[in-house]
């Protein structure tokens, strides 16, 4: 019954790929093709996606975006954190394999971020040759591949000897892939440095960027164009490097380096990190940041005086 549902819509000759939409429900997943052009992308939700937007109804990660651009998009969407262990999705996607679903595209691009790259690496042998863009991918949850990993507590827990459960096990099979990421958070270093193994990987570290890098390049205005050039083939690293520079304008990256300072136990830098930011962005955050910096640093007067000051302009702004 599955097989003969998944395959409504399948294409009818070779480059000829469906022209109609379809909708595949699967218990913890959904799958939901929009027709497009020779160019399919396949968007794999984030791991915040199931905790902060319902599941029925969800829209594809970056739909509005990639349909603007022409692109047939397959998106995966999550009801939980699973990390995609599910034989049931496995089976659905070998399905659409296996009958010619992806081949029937010119160009198949697997994108997501953190949850979504881990598996946008992890699928692409269901369609060799495919490009992958990950942002912020974990290489895999595997304890016995990772064992220094002890975030996401839930997707550890899953069932990780099913298939494609290795990030740069899946990214070899593709053509190309590139991976952005936060260098200064090192669990997130160690996955890249994974998938740097590979040698099909372009690594493109957004320092200070955070774990979730699209808000970063969302704010640069960066997104947009880079998924872009890499679709199309024109992406430059180096183009991209001088880009990203204008991270430092935002309150993301002095948010971002200012708790990574104080994570590292370097409270005199998160500070500076601090005062400079509330040049910029007086009203922000970065005032509760800079109170627990002088707090680490003994300075408990000034760090409860700035935690007063940052309490009665929040006030102030609420009224």
């Amino acid at each position: 019954m599955l097989r003969r549902l998944l395959t409504m819509g399948r294409p009818t000759g070779p480059g000829r790929h469906p022209s109609s939409p379809f909708t595949r429900e699967l218990g913890d997943h959904r799958l939901q093709y929009e027709p497009g052009g020779p160019t399919l992308v396949v968007s794999f939700d984030n791991a915040a996606r199931p905790a902060e937007e319902a599941y029925v109804g969800r829209p594809t990660w970056g739909a509005r975006f990639y349909l603007s651009e022409g692109h047939s998009l397959l998106g995966v969407i999550a009801r939980e954190t699973s990390w995609y262990r599910d034989r049931t999705l496995i089976a659905a996607l070998e399905t659409l394999r296996d009958e010619g679903f992806f081949a029937s595209f010119a160009r198949v691009v697997l994108t997501g971020g953190s949850m979504g790259g881990f598996a946008a690496a992890a699928f692409a042998p269901l369609a060799p040759g495919a490009t992958v863009i990950a942002f912020s991918p974990q290489s895999t949850l595997d304890g016995r591949v990772v064992p220094w990993e002890r975030r996401y507590a839930n997707g550890r827990a899953r069932d990780w000897s099913l298939p494609y459960s290795d990030g740069p096990a899946g990214l070899a099979q593709a053509a190309q892939g590139f991976v952005f990421f936060d260098n200064f958070d090192r669990a997130d270093l160690r996955h890249a440095a994974r998938f740097e193994q590979t040698g099909r990987v372009m690594l493109m570290p957004v320092p200070a960027g955070g774990h979730g890098v699209p808000p970063m390049l969302i704010q640069t205005g960066l997104l947009k164009p880079l998924t872009r050039q890499i679709i199309d083939g024109s992406f430059s690293k180096p183009a991209f490097q001088k880009a990203i520079r204008a991270r430092k304008e935002t309150i993301r990256y002095h948010r971002m380096l200012a708790r990574e300072a104080l994570m590292r136990r370097r409270p005199g830098l998160a500070l500076r990190v601090c005062e400079a930011g509330l040049k910029r962005f007086p009203l922000s955050d970065l005032l509760e940041t800079r109170s627990l910096a002088l707090a680490a640093m003994d300075r408990p007067q000034q760090a409860l005086a700035a935690l007063d000051r940052a309490r009665a302009l929040r006030d102030k702004r609420r009224g």
